[in-house]
């Protein structure tokens, strides 16, 4: 090496700025991360009930029969009394009875799993264990029209839930301050 050659590198002070301008950054992206993924978390849950009701509402005007979708926590019966967040099926009724039971001759159309552990889903209004298409691609059963709110939550609470108000007609939309019944959302 030469007499003006000089070695370079980090001082300890640079090297300690480097550090706190890091830290900042970490502490003020991980909350905006987390607000991200859970937006998201929600978004994608709630999407999959509006994704099923389609399903359901299509195949019974296709298939001229009555097409339910009910919790299921197992994947091939329907649960009642049992929490939407835990799964739920999309399948095609022989009769028109048993709307919300799988017997002998229907088909299970479609299993939707479980969903975050953070995530939960209520039913208000006439909507309870089972939602059911008529052929005409209206909701309710055989006897009576149903109507109402399936709210999804998260952990944040109502502030943040979606409602997706259905209708008897068989629409349905999504609202993030209202449910059927013109309340404040709730989880």
């Amino acid at each position: 090496m030469g007499k003006n050659s000089r070695m370079r590198g980090v001082t300890l002070l640079e090297l300690l700025i480097a550090l706190v301008i890091v830290s900042v950054m970490v502490t003020v992206g991980i909350p905006s991360f987390n607000s991200v993924m859970n937006n998201q978390r929600l978004t994608a849950s709630t999407n999959e009930v509006v994704t099923a009701m389609n399903l359901a509402k299509s195949e019974a005007i296709k298939r001229v029969s009555y097409v339910t979708v009910c919790k299921s926590s197992n994947g091939t019966s329907c649960t009642n009394g049992g929490r939407w967040k835990d799964g739920w099926i999309v399948f095609a009724n022989e009769g028109v009875v048993n709307l919300n039971k799988i017997d002998a001759g229907d088909e299970v159309i479609r299993i939707y799993p479980k969903l975050h552990d953070s995530i939960d889903v209520t039913p208000s209004g006439t909507i309870g264990n089972f939602i059911s298409f008529r052929p005409s691609g209206t909701i309710g059963t055989n006897i009576a029209n149903t109507s109402g709110t399936m709210t999804v939550c998260d952990e944040r609470g109502a502030a943040y839930a979606r409602g997706i108000l259905v209708e008897a007609t068989g629409r349905w939309r999504i609202s993030k301050d209202y449910s059927h019944e013109g309340t404040a959302l709730a989880c």
